[in-house]
Protein backbone atom coordinates (compact mmCIF):
# COMPACT_ATOMS: atom_id res chain seq x y z
CA UNK A 1 0.00 0.00 0.00
CA UNK A 2 1.51 3.51 -0.49
CA UNK A 3 2.75 5.34 2.20
CA UNK A 4 0.21 8.16 3.11
CA UNK A 5 1.71 10.69 4.61
CA UNK A 6 0.31 14.11 6.05
CA UNK A 7 2.44 17.61 7.12
CA UNK A 8 0.15 18.21 10.42
CA UNK A 9 -0.03 20.31 12.80
CA UNK A 10 -3.32 22.71 13.45
CA UNK A 11 -1.19 25.68 14.36
CA UNK A 12 -1.04 28.09 11.46
CA UNK A 13 2.42 29.55 10.56
CA UNK A 14 4.48 26.42 10.48
CA UNK A 15 5.48 25.81 6.82
CA UNK A 16 3.21 22.66 6.51
CA UNK A 17 2.71 24.09 2.41
CA UNK A 18 6.41 24.64 1.57
CA UNK A 19 7.49 21.69 3.40
CA UNK A 20 4.84 19.91 1.65
CA UNK A 21 5.72 21.37 -1.81
CA UNK A 22 9.48 20.69 -1.47
CA UNK A 23 9.71 17.48 0.17
CA UNK A 24 7.60 16.38 -2.68
CA UNK A 25 9.68 18.00 -5.04
CA UNK A 26 12.89 16.08 -2.99
CA UNK A 27 11.09 13.10 -3.64
CA UNK A 28 10.55 13.39 -7.43
CA UNK A 29 13.94 14.60 -7.49
CA UNK A 30 15.14 10.95 -6.01
CA UNK A 31 12.83 9.57 -8.96
CA UNK A 32 10.05 8.36 -6.22
CA UNK A 33 6.52 9.04 -8.14
CA UNK A 34 4.41 11.86 -5.52
CA UNK A 35 1.08 12.43 -5.39
CA UNK A 36 0.06 15.47 -3.06
CA UNK A 37 -3.22 16.71 -2.22
CA UNK A 38 -3.79 20.02 -0.76
CA UNK A 39 -6.45 20.14 1.89
CA UNK A 40 -6.48 23.38 3.06
CA UNK A 41 -9.80 25.72 1.97
CA UNK A 42 -6.42 28.58 1.31
CA UNK A 43 -5.45 26.61 -1.36
CA UNK A 44 -2.49 27.95 -1.02
CA UNK A 45 -0.43 24.62 -1.88
CA UNK A 46 -2.51 24.87 -5.05
CA UNK A 47 -2.08 28.08 -6.07
CA UNK A 48 2.18 27.59 -4.81
CA UNK A 49 2.39 25.88 -8.16
CA UNK A 50 0.77 27.99 -10.18
CA UNK A 51 -2.95 26.13 -10.72
CA UNK A 52 -5.76 28.65 -11.63
CA UNK A 53 -8.45 27.69 -9.00
CA UNK A 54 -10.81 29.95 -10.88
CA UNK A 55 -10.09 27.14 -13.94
CA UNK A 56 -10.75 23.99 -11.25
CA UNK A 57 -13.75 21.82 -12.65
CA UNK A 58 -13.41 19.30 -9.99
CA UNK A 59 -11.15 19.13 -6.41
CA UNK A 60 -10.94 17.48 -3.74
CA UNK A 61 -13.98 19.11 -2.40
CA UNK A 62 -15.37 16.87 -5.18
CA UNK A 63 -13.47 13.90 -4.17
CA UNK A 64 -15.35 14.07 -0.63
CA UNK A 65 -18.83 15.43 -1.21
CA UNK A 66 -19.51 13.98 -4.78
CA UNK A 67 -20.17 10.47 -4.36
CA UNK A 68 -18.44 8.39 -6.22
CA UNK A 69 -15.79 10.37 -7.72
CA UNK A 70 -12.49 8.75 -8.57
CA UNK A 71 -9.52 10.06 -7.46
CA UNK A 72 -7.83 9.99 -11.01
CA UNK A 73 -10.49 12.48 -12.00
CA UNK A 74 -9.39 14.95 -9.58
CA UNK A 75 -5.50 14.26 -10.21
CA UNK A 76 -3.22 17.33 -11.83
CA UNK A 77 -0.05 17.56 -13.08
CA UNK A 78 2.29 20.12 -12.24
CA UNK A 79 5.16 21.55 -13.43
CA UNK A 80 7.37 19.62 -11.07
CA UNK A 81 8.29 16.03 -12.92
CA UNK A 82 7.26 13.53 -11.00
CA UNK A 83 4.84 15.39 -8.69
CA UNK A 84 1.29 15.61 -9.01
CA UNK A 85 -1.35 17.31 -7.15
CA UNK A 86 -5.12 16.70 -5.84
CA UNK A 87 -6.21 20.56 -5.88
CA UNK A 88 -7.50 22.12 -3.80
CA UNK A 89 -10.75 24.99 -4.19
CA UNK A 90 -12.43 27.72 -1.84
CA UNK A 91 -15.47 25.89 -1.67
CA UNK A 92 -13.69 23.26 0.63
CA UNK A 93 -14.50 25.35 3.66
CA UNK A 94 -17.95 24.17 2.92
CA UNK A 95 -17.66 21.00 3.19
CA UNK A 96 -17.81 20.85 7.43
CA UNK A 97 -21.59 21.59 6.93
CA UNK A 98 -22.06 19.40 3.87
CA UNK A 99 -20.69 16.43 5.34
CA UNK A 100 -22.30 16.82 8.85
CA UNK A 101 -25.07 13.81 8.09
CA UNK A 102 -22.96 12.04 5.63
CA UNK A 103 -22.18 8.17 6.28
CA UNK A 104 -19.18 7.61 7.76
CA UNK A 105 -18.35 11.11 7.26
CA UNK A 106 -14.56 11.12 8.82
CA UNK A 107 -13.67 8.26 6.52
CA UNK A 108 -13.96 9.83 3.12
CA UNK A 109 -10.64 10.91 2.24
CA UNK A 110 -9.69 7.08 3.52
CA UNK A 111 -12.18 5.60 1.03
CA UNK A 112 -11.36 7.37 -1.73
CA UNK A 113 -7.29 6.57 -2.01
CA UNK A 114 -8.25 2.81 -0.69
CA UNK A 115 -10.70 2.76 -3.61
CA UNK A 116 -7.90 3.92 -6.04
CA UNK A 117 -5.57 1.30 -5.01
CA UNK A 118 -2.55 0.39 -6.43
CA UNK A 119 -1.80 4.12 -6.43
CA UNK A 120 0.69 4.47 -9.36
CA UNK A 121 2.63 6.58 -6.86
CA UNK A 122 5.61 5.71 -4.40
CA UNK A 123 4.39 8.31 -1.80
CA UNK A 124 1.18 10.47 -1.46
CA UNK A 125 1.75 13.56 0.68
CA UNK A 126 -0.80 15.76 2.05
CA UNK A 127 -1.01 19.38 3.21
CA UNK A 128 -3.06 19.98 6.17
CA UNK A 129 -5.67 22.71 7.30
CA UNK A 130 -4.36 25.09 10.29
CA UNK A 131 -7.60 23.73 12.67
CA UNK A 132 -8.86 20.64 14.06
CA UNK A 133 -12.27 20.16 12.39
CA UNK A 134 -13.76 16.83 10.10
CA UNK A 135 -10.99 17.99 7.10
CA UNK A 136 -8.10 17.22 9.58
CA UNK A 137 -10.03 13.96 10.97
CA UNK A 138 -10.54 12.81 7.08
CA UNK A 139 -6.38 13.28 7.15
CA UNK A 140 -6.06 11.34 10.28
CA UNK A 141 -7.93 8.28 9.35
CA UNK A 142 -6.46 8.61 5.43
CA UNK A 143 -2.94 8.77 6.60
CA UNK A 144 -0.39 6.06 7.70
CA UNK A 145 2.00 8.56 8.97
CA UNK A 146 2.39 12.38 10.09
CA UNK A 147 5.07 15.15 9.87
CA UNK A 148 4.97 17.49 12.15
CA UNK A 149 6.50 20.72 10.95
CA UNK A 150 7.27 22.92 14.33
CA UNK A 151 8.37 26.53 14.49
CA UNK A 152 11.00 27.33 16.88
CA UNK A 153 8.47 30.01 19.33
CA UNK A 154 6.89 28.98 22.55
CA UNK A 155 3.45 28.87 21.65
CA UNK A 156 4.31 25.87 19.30
CA UNK A 157 4.82 23.60 22.05
CA UNK A 158 1.90 24.72 23.79
CA UNK A 159 -0.21 23.32 21.31
CA UNK A 160 1.48 20.34 21.31
CA UNK A 161 -0.35 18.14 23.98
CA UNK A 162 -4.24 19.08 22.16
CA UNK A 163 -2.45 18.02 18.69
CA UNK A 164 -1.28 14.68 20.35
CA UNK A 165 -4.79 14.04 22.21
CA UNK A 166 -5.93 14.30 18.59
CA UNK A 167 -4.06 12.26 17.07
CA UNK A 168 -4.62 9.43 20.14
CA UNK A 169 -8.18 9.74 19.99
CA UNK A 170 -8.20 9.14 16.06
CA UNK A 171 -5.92 6.13 16.87
CA UNK A 172 -8.93 4.13 17.63
CA UNK A 173 -10.55 4.75 14.14
CA UNK A 174 -7.22 4.32 12.51
CA UNK A 175 -4.84 1.87 14.24
CA UNK A 176 -1.93 2.01 12.03
CA UNK A 177 -1.09 5.86 12.19
CA UNK A 178 2.34 6.57 13.01
CA UNK A 179 4.37 9.67 14.31
CA UNK A 180 7.59 10.21 11.84
CA UNK A 181 8.71 12.63 13.78
CA UNK A 182 9.19 16.40 14.26
CA UNK A 183 10.54 18.72 11.05
CA UNK A 184 11.85 21.76 12.26
CA UNK A 185 11.19 24.99 10.15
CA UNK A 186 11.89 28.53 10.25
CA UNK A 187 14.95 28.08 11.55
CA UNK A 188 17.84 30.31 12.81
CA UNK A 189 20.73 28.29 14.14
CA UNK A 190 22.89 30.78 16.21
CA UNK A 191 19.02 31.70 17.76
CA UNK A 192 19.26 30.68 21.94
CA UNK A 193 15.77 30.14 21.74
CA UNK A 194 15.93 27.52 19.09
CA UNK A 195 18.63 25.57 20.86
CA UNK A 196 16.45 25.28 24.19
CA UNK A 197 13.37 24.72 21.86
CA UNK A 198 15.00 21.54 19.89
CA UNK A 199 15.79 20.34 23.64
CA UNK A 200 12.93 20.77 25.25
CA UNK A 201 11.44 19.02 22.21
CA UNK A 202 14.01 15.66 22.84
CA UNK A 203 13.62 15.61 26.61
CA UNK A 204 9.70 15.79 25.82
CA UNK A 205 9.24 13.26 23.19
CA UNK A 206 12.77 10.84 23.19
CA UNK A 207 11.04 8.41 21.12
CA UNK A 208 10.20 10.79 18.07
CA UNK A 209 13.14 11.62 15.67
CA UNK A 210 13.69 15.48 15.12
CA UNK A 211 14.10 15.41 11.30
CA UNK A 212 16.99 17.70 9.43
CA UNK A 213 16.39 21.36 10.19
CA UNK A 214 14.70 23.85 7.62
CA UNK A 215 16.38 27.01 7.97
CA UNK A 216 14.34 30.36 8.05
CA UNK A 217 15.06 31.94 4.09
CA UNK A 218 13.63 34.30 1.59
CA UNK A 219 14.03 31.95 -1.00
CA UNK A 220 11.28 29.85 -0.27
CA UNK A 221 8.70 32.18 -0.77
CA UNK A 222 10.72 33.49 -3.96
CA UNK A 223 10.46 29.92 -5.08
CA UNK A 224 6.52 30.11 -4.27
CA UNK A 225 6.34 33.82 -6.25
CA UNK A 226 7.34 31.94 -9.28
CA UNK A 227 5.04 28.59 -8.93
CA UNK A 228 7.41 26.17 -8.30
CA UNK A 229 9.84 24.38 -5.24
CA UNK A 230 12.93 25.86 -4.14
CA UNK A 231 14.36 22.30 -5.95
CA UNK A 232 13.75 23.88 -9.29
CA UNK A 233 14.21 27.59 -8.17
CA UNK A 234 18.21 27.74 -6.31
CA UNK A 235 19.02 23.90 -6.24
CA UNK A 236 21.84 24.81 -4.72
CA UNK A 237 20.87 26.55 -1.56
CA UNK A 238 21.36 25.93 1.50
CA UNK A 239 17.03 25.88 1.61
CA UNK A 240 17.01 23.12 -1.16
CA UNK A 241 19.43 20.92 0.44
CA UNK A 242 17.64 21.30 3.46
CA UNK A 243 14.34 19.91 2.53
CA UNK A 244 16.68 17.03 0.57
CA UNK A 245 18.02 15.91 3.64
CA UNK A 246 14.59 16.13 5.26
CA UNK A 247 12.97 14.06 2.08
CA UNK A 248 16.19 11.79 2.76
CA UNK A 249 15.16 11.04 6.47
CA UNK A 250 11.18 10.63 5.83
CA UNK A 251 12.17 7.62 3.41
CA UNK A 252 14.43 5.93 6.01
CA UNK A 253 11.57 6.49 8.86
CA UNK A 254 8.62 5.44 6.88
CA UNK A 255 7.21 2.30 8.37
CA UNK A 256 8.27 3.28 11.86
CA UNK A 257 6.52 2.54 14.80
CA UNK A 258 6.99 5.28 16.71
CA UNK A 259 4.05 6.06 19.38
CA UNK A 260 3.51 9.35 21.55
Amino acid sequence: MTPVIAFFNQKGGTAKTTSTLNVGAALAERGYRVLSLDLDPQASLTMALGIDIARLEVSVYDLLVEDPLPLSETIVATRIAGFDLVPSHPDLAAAELELLNALERERRLAHALAAAEPLPYDYVLIDSPPALNILSVNILVAATALVIPIEPHPLSLMVLRRLFETVNRVRRLNPRLTVLGFLPTKVHHSSRLVADMLATLRERFPDLPLLPSIPLSIKGAEAVAEHTSILQYQPRSPLAAAYRQAAAAIVELVGSTSRV
